[in-house]
């Protein structure tokens, strides 16, 4: 075997970049050289962020940078394009799973490999997942013996079909959720059995999406491969999280849980009928406990070193990125890496769609156009796809208004706001000509844009300077009214007896706080001293927790959810919660637009105190039809286990290190009385008012969608 040092580059800088970036730091033969994405923006972030010496947009410049492999992490609709690409520049390439949309293309591109003396392969992500590989051994010693049947299971809620953006490309054929998510299960079919030779399928549970696209959210497959029978099943629906494979053979039944990377053996009987159910009852135990502790330590260990080992993804990712370049070098990829397999897994996976009846992934759905403007927008929103943003807009077309939407992506907005006679204009907030632009005509600017990020750099980046920059332009066009969001979340809300209004000052200690509260603070703070400084015409809400249809019923304005049904409430949960419905968010908004001389002013938007925390619970479960397990925490629980995680973090100078703060933890109770009858007041504004209404409007319309 040869070994070399090859020079990597990293095709698309979408999240699965890091698990890579990872992968490719952990072997001693391979060297980051360059990072490349349509988006300069992205590449230029990666690059920075890993420290990457090249950032490019052009696959043919970064092949002309000197990589010689490259590995594909971009959509699937542009893997066997771009792979094809690579490998006619020379270059080696690793494709991230599904291999394309078209087993005869992947077939053909696999030829263009061989062709070209290239090695071609293809990362199933859980493939090399130390669970599996030991459940692949016991099949290739005899453990288990010949196989009967397998079963293979993917029962995992799928969050974009509920909430978006609906632009994604899982969404926009009816087989792609089956090639994105199934390929997995088929991957694991034709590596333990190959190709089967009787398949029947059925496609169930669709749901019509914006952009007349149709989501089947169930898959399920009865097959055969000689004398083993198979049984596939996907779910995308929420509930309980199933992700394994089960086999049954002459000796031993087993099952891989590949969410947990654990696996489970159940021999014969040994003993008797009497005692032998105890006695593997115990053994599965003891044998579930050792796993259980082997896999956090690994995961541990791979913490601290800022590994690929942090999580049994990354980790079976990293062994197939190894596999992948010992595969170059001995010139032998190994068989599950290889394009033919990958190939072989996109033709089960056509077979399924077919026996279904499902229309081929080359038809997809045309993007939705939104409908021409009746009037002249005067009216522009920044955060028109959220959440309460598409009800604001919703709200101020109904209130006559010529709307306009500053939005990242157009096609996003056109999903999201799907048949609304609105503008949209296209640009980042950082982006101050095009700002500037959908600044043009306008009279009043609502800025409900907010930020996501695990850095206060993130925050700074993303939220504060290009609020500062959405600030100017208003101040540069003129703009009569700049409508600011930002949240209750930046009070001091931790003190009992305590009275919140518009004008009450914000937390003292912001520093310690969140990165989201202290972002939101900042930007107050920031668009204050303009307005004092430049005139901006500023008028600031503080929307409570926003509930509504639309919103995920596990809120955790309410308490940390750990999964739909199971959620520790923040303290006792016994105190009253500042709840508003989103409706009334956006009829507040709409109010501001026109009402007189309150340019200045700061005002709050809860409703009465009408529900707790246990009584919020007790609806969702009630109306799901879901038990909801929900335990009282003291606060200084999750202060502790966030402290213990926070001295680990900062011992290995983790990236996203920060101060733990018991304040902050303390403030997510909301024990302090919130009263907006000064902006009842001011703008005549009216909320639901009471618990009949909350509970209809705010909790039942959520969960009624979210488990359509």
């Amino acid at each position: 075997m040869t070994t070399k040092n090859h020079r990597v580059g990293l095709l698309g800088a979408g999240y699965i970049v890091e698990a890579h970036v990872k992968a490719v730091r952990a072997l001693p033969n391979t060297t980051l050289a360059a990072v490349c994405d349509v988006s300069k923006t992205r590449a230029e972030d990666a690059a920075a962020r890993f420290g990457i010496a090249g950032a490019f947009t052009s696959v043919d410049e970064m092949l002309r940078a000197g990589v010689d492999a490259v590995h594909i992490l971009v959509p699937p609709q542009l893997h066997t394009d771009l792979a094809r690409q690579v490998l006619e520049g020379g270059a080696h390439a690793l494709i991230e799973k599904p291999m394309g949309t078209s087993a005869a293309a992947c077939h053909a591109l696999a030829d263009l490999a061989e062709a070209k003396g290239l090695r071609l392969g293809v990362s199933h992500n859980f493939l090399f997942m130390p669970a599996y590989e030991r459940l692949r051994a016991h099949l290739r010693d005899g453990t288990i013996g010949r196989l009967d049947h397998v079963s293979l299971r993917w029962l995992y809620p799928l969050g974009l079909v509920q909430f978006g953006p609906f632009n994604n490309w899982i969404l926009r054929a009816e087989p792609n959720v089956l090639l994105e998510l199934g390929s997995h299960l088929a991957a694991f079919m034709v590596d333990l059995v190959g190709i089967p030779e009787e398949l029947h399928a059925i496609a169930s549970n669709p749901i019509d999406l914006p952009g007349a696209q149709r989501v089947f959210r169930h898959w399920s497959v009865l097959a055969r491969k000689g004398p083993t029978g198979l049984s596939f099943e996907l779910s995308a629906t929420p509930g309980q999280v199933d992700r394994s494979v089960s086999v049954r053979g002459l000796a031993a039944c087993a099952r891989m849980d590949f969410e947990r990377n654990t696996l489970l053996v159940e021999e014969a009987k040994v003993i008797s009928s009497l005692f032998d159910a105890l006695r593997q009852g115990r053994a599965s135990g003891a044998e579930m406990r050792r796993q259980a502790w082997s896999n956090f330590a690994r995961q541990f260990t791979g913490t601290l070193k800022k590994g690929s080992q942090a999580n049994p993804f990354y980790d079976s990712v990293g062994n197939a990125v190894a596999a992948f370049y010992r595969g170059i070098d001995d010139g032998k990829l190994d068989p599950r890496l290889d394009a033919r397999f990958g190939a072989r897994v996109i033709g089960v996976c056509e077979q399924i769609m077919h026996s279904a009846g499902v229309v081929p992934a080359s038809a997809a759905k045309a993007a939705p156009t939104v409908p021409a403007t009746p009037k002249p927008a005067t009216v522009l929103v920044i955060g028109g796809t959220g959440f309460i943003g598409k009800r604001l807009v919703r709200a101020l077309l109904a209130a006559g208004r010529g709307v306009r939407v500053l939005s990242r992506s157009r096609a996003t907005a056109a999903y999201e706001l799907e048949g609304l006679p609105v503008e949209v204009a296209e640009g980042a907030l950082h982006d101050a000509k095009a700002v500037a632009a959908a600044m043009q005509g306008i009279d009043v600017v609502y800025h409900l844009g907010k930020a996501t990020g695990q850095r206060w750099q993130d925050y700074l980046e993303q939220d504060v300077e290009p609020t500062r920059t959405v600030a100017q332009c208003a101040i540069d066009a003129g703009v009569r009214r700049f409508i600011y969001t930002g949240t209750i979340d930046s009070y001091d809300s931790a003190r009992a007896g305590s009275v919140i209004d518009g004008k009450t000052p914000l937390d003292a200690r912001i520093a310690t706080r969140n990165h989201y509260a202290r972002s939101k603070a900042t930007c107050e703070a920031l668009l204050q001293e303009l307005h004092r400084g430049k005139g901006l015409p500023l008028v600031i809400f503080r929307p409570g927790i926003v509930i509504g249809e639309g919103c995920p019923p596990a809120h955790w304005g309410v308490g940390m959810f750990h999964s739909d049904s199971r959620v520790e409430y923040w303290g006792d949960g016994n105190n009253k919660l500042p709840l508003v419905l989103v409706d009334d968010v956006a009829a507040a908004l709409v109010l501001a637009h026109d009402a007189p001389q309150i340019e200045g002013r700061s005002f709050l938007l809860t409703d009465g105190p009408l529900l707790t925390a246990r009584e919020y619970v007790d609806a969702v479960s009630e109306h799901s039809q879901t038990r909801m397990r929900a335990t009282p925490t003291p606060i200084w629980r999750f202060a502790m286990l966030d402290a213990a995680k926070e001295v680990v973090k900062n011992a290995i100078g983790h990236p996203n290190r920060k101060r733990p703060s018991y304040h902050d933890w303390a403030c997510r109770r909301h024990i302090a009385r919130y009263d907006s009858a000064a902006t009842c007041e001011a703008l005549g504004w009216k909320p639901a008012g009471t618990r009949e209404a909350i509970i209809e409007k705010g909790i039942v319309a959520a969960v009624r969608r979210y488990m359509r």
